[in-house]
């Protein structure tokens, strides 16, 4: 999952960064507001962790913006003195709150929940004939036995089965699973893409040439 991270504070913001990274998922973490608009203009996310007191333009703003034109799942990050803070925040569209100080696993949780809310999907667990994804656990089962993906593989799978139907290219892919500052090596997505076949089917990603990958209805 691709997150959107909007936190000032130094140390909150590498210490969330870093805890989305090793629970598997893609943060891109911004430290003011314009900045932060600019990076919803210009790129795709499954999500956005909003600080609302933030310099350069305020987090309240950031979210009335960008509920003009976009339903992205949000989830406000407040000061516990900030109840007129949540209240507009809410009023303006958040999907959520959380009050700081919170846990790790609390910002995680609720994540989950929104995006599967804007995904349409009532539980953590996806099916799709005979694979069985669990989004909490990242784990993975064909025909009822587990099957083990590395992170990269699972992140690859999760973004491919919960947009059944959709094509999506190889530059989608690489944009959604691996953050700004890491390096793309050009037979990365394809390799990962065979493995993930040659665990769970060949059948289960198809590749539609000269445009991407998909997983079929």
């Amino acid at each position: 999952m691709r997150i959107l991270l909007v936190e000032d504070d130094d140390l909150l913001g590498r210490a969330l960064k870093a805890g989305l990274e090793q629970a598997g998922h893609t943060p891109e973490w911004m430290t003011d507001g314009e900045t932060a608009l600019e990076a919803l203009r210009s790129s795709s996310f499954d999500v956005v962790a909003l600080d609302l007191n933030l310099p350069r333009m305020s987090g309240i703003d950031v979210l009335n913006k960008v509920r003009q034109t976009s339903k992205i799942p949000i989830v406000i990050m407040t000061a516990r003195d900030a109840l007129e803070q949540r209240i507009e925040g809410l009023d303006l569209g958040a999907d959520d709150y959380l009050v700081k100080p919170f846990k790790l696993i609390e910002l995680l949780a609720r994540i989950r929940a929104v995006v599967r809310r804007a995904q349409g999907l009532a539980q953590s667990i996806i099916v799709h004939k005979d694979i069985e994804l669990d989004m909490t656990a990242h784990t993975v089962k064909r025909a009822g036995n587990w099957v083990k993906l590395t992170a990269r593989e699972y992140q690859i799978l999760a973004l491919l089965i919960t947009r059944i139907g959709r094509i999506m290219s190889k530059s989608e892919i690489e944009e959604q699973v691996y953050s700004w500052e890491g390096e793309v090596e050009s037979n990365t997505i394809e390799a990962a893409i065979y493995t993930i076949r040659k665990k769970l089917g060949k059948d289960l990603i198809t590749n539609v040439r000269g445009v991407g990958y998909v997983v079929p209805d």
